[in-house]
């Protein structure tokens, strides 16, 4: 079992290319990643896993989907809360 950590450093945009690239050299598929994200729609602190569905307006998870071509990868959203 292998664990990899990847912290891209593009704009959150075009965060996907980053995912796509490590997906691609480490062999792995949609189902296999775990993205990492913000939500704005969640109070500080609270955490949410879920496995695939819409990006819900998040723009670093709608180019994840995108350049992965599936949105079958599991999501871990941590709340920011909203200002």
């Amino acid at each position: 079992l292998q664990l990899v950590l990847l912290k891209p450093r593009r704009l959150m945009n075009l965060n996907g290319l980053s995912v796509a690239s490590a997906a691609k050299l480490y062999n792995l598929r949609p189902e296999d990643i775990y993205l990492v994200h913000d939500d704005l729609d969640k109070a500080l602190g609270k955490v949410a896993i879920k496995l695939g569905g819409s990006a819900r307006g998040h723009n670093g998870v709608r180019s994840c989907i995108s350049a992965l071509q599936s949105d079958e990868m599991t999501r871990l959203r941590v709340g920011i809360g909203r200002p």
